[in-house]
C-alpha cells in the first residue's frame, strides 16, 4: 500500500477514536444530543461499528426515543449477536416501551453473555417485578447485588418482590439495608411504611411516612400512607388531614384510589370522610 494511503488511514482511524472519546464523554455528562451527533460521524466512517451502534441506542434511547433506539441496538447485534449490551440496551427500551415479556427474554440474553452485568441483573429483576414473577425477581436482585454491594436502588426492588409474595418481615431487612446505603430515599422510607402497615405496626409506619417528608416535602405517597394509618386506627381526624395534604399534591390519582382502599372501609359512612373524597376541589 503507498505510504499515502497508510497516512490516511491512519488520520481517519484516529479522527474515529477522537469522535468515539468526545460522544463517550458527552453522553457520560448528560448531553446526549450531541453525544448522537458524534457518533453519527463515528459510524459514516465505520458503518460496522457495533460498540457505538449500541451507544447510539443508548443515548436514543436517554431522549426517550425508544424505538429509534431499539434500531440502533438490531443494527449492533445484526453485527455482533453475542454483544451483551446491545441485548441490555434493547431490553431496557423494551421494558421502558411497557413491553415487559419481551423486555425480560433480552435482558436474559444479556446476562447470559455478561453475567457479571450488575445493571442487567437490575433491569431484569425490574422487568419481572412488572410482571408479577417475584421470585424470579428476587433471584436477578441478587445475582446483582452480589456484583454490587451498594446498589440501594437494588435493594429496594427485591424488597418491593419480597412484598408481593406477602413477606413482610423479610422486605422490612432488606429495606433497613436499603436505607444503611441511602438514609434520604424518601421512597424507600415510604415502602418501609406501608410495609409496616402490613405488619399492623401503624405508629412505626406513621414515623416512616414523617421521614420520608423530611427529605421529600412534594411527597403525596407518604400522606396517602399516613392516612391509611390513621384509616385503620380509626383516628378520623388524622385520616382527613393526611388526605387533604395528599389531594392538595395530586388531586386525581389518589381520589380514584380511595375510593378502592380496603384500608378506609372503617369510616367509609362517615359523613366528614364521605365530603372529603367526593369534593371535586379543595
Amino acid at each position: 500500500m503507498p505510504v499515502q494511503n497508510h497516512q490516511e488511514v491512519r488520520q481517519a482511524l484516529s479522527r474515529e477514536e477522537i469522535l468515539r472519546g468526545q460522544g463517550s464523554a458527552l453522553y457520560a455528562a448528560g448531553r446526549y444530543v450531541e453525544a448522537l451527533s458524534r457518533f453519527n460521524e463515528v459510524l459514516a466512517l465505520n458503518p460496522e461499528d457495533y460498540e457505538v451502534w449500541a451507544l447510539h441506542g443508548f443515548s436514543l434511547a436517554a431522549e426517550n426515543q425508544f424505538e429509534a433506539s431499539i434500531t440502533s441496538f438490531n443494527k449492533a447485534l445484526a453485527i455482533s449477536p453475542q454483544y451483551a449490551l446491545a441485548w441490555h440496551g434493547k431490553g431496557h427500551a423494551l421494558a421502558k416501551m411497557g413491553h415487559f415479556e419481551e423486555a425480560a427474554i433480552h435482558l436474559k440474553r444479556a446476562v447470559s453473555y455478561d453475567p457479571k452485568d450488575s445493571k442487567a441483573w437490575y433491569n431484569l429483576g425490574t422487568a419481572q417485578n412488572h410482571l408479577g414473577h417475584y421470585k424470579d425477581s428476587i433471584t436477578s436482585f441478587e445475582r446483582g447485588i452480589a456484583i454490587n454491594h451498594k446498589d440501594y436502588h437494588a435493594y429496594y426492588n427485591k424488597a418491593v418482590a419480597l412484598c408481593g409474595l406477602q413477606r413482610y418481615e423479610a422486605a422490612l431487612t432488606v429495606l433497613h439495608q436499603a436505607l444503611r446505603l441511602k438514609p434520604n430515599a424518601y421512597y424507600v422510607w415510604n415502602q418501609r411504611g406501608t410495609t409496616l402497615i402490613q405488619l399492623g405496626r401503624f405508629n412505626e409506619a406513621i414515623d416512616s411516612f414523617d421521614k420520608s417528608l423530611e427529605y421529600q416535602a412534594q411527597n403525596p405517597n407518604a400522606w396517602y400512607g399516613k392516612a391509611r394509618a390513621y384509616a385503620v386506627q380509626h383516628d378520623l381526624e388524622n385520616t382527613l388531614k393526611s388526605l387533604y395534604r395528599t389531594f392538595v399534591l395530586s388531586p386525581y390519582i389518589y381520589r380514584v384510589m380511595v375510593q378502592m382502599d380496603a384500608h378506609f372501609d372503617g369510616l367509609r359512612q362517615n359523613p366528614e370522610f364521605q365530603r372529603m373524597i367526593n369534593t371535586s376541589a379543595l
